[in-house]
């Protein structure tokens, strides 16, 4: 998948494994999901591949902030933003 983040880029200083099982890994967990909410195509790929990666995990926030969504009847993050706005 391509990073999407403006002015994201990896750390060179720390290796890939300290990056997957701390916040890093949480955090491109928690965006792919608001991305695919906003419209993101998830990739195609089978039940045993995306439970050995993040796949499944991006699956579940992104399911759960859809049915907060839903229940509070809207359709993307834009408009909660906009509920936002209007209620500051």
């Amino acid at each position: 998948m391509d990073e999407t983040r403006s002015g994201w880029t990896p750390s060179p200083v720390f290796s890939s494994m300290p990056h997957s099982m701390g916040r890093g890994s949480r955090e491109d967990i928690v965006w792919e999901a608001l991305e695919r909410v906003n419209g993101k195509p998830a990739p195609s790929m089978g039940v045993m591949q995306a439970a050995m990666g993040n796949e499944a995990q991006i699956r579940i926030v992104h399911d759960t902030i859809r049915a907060y969504l839903d229940a509070h009847g809207m359709r993307d993050l834009r408009e909660l933003g906009a509920r936002a706005g209007e209620s500051a």
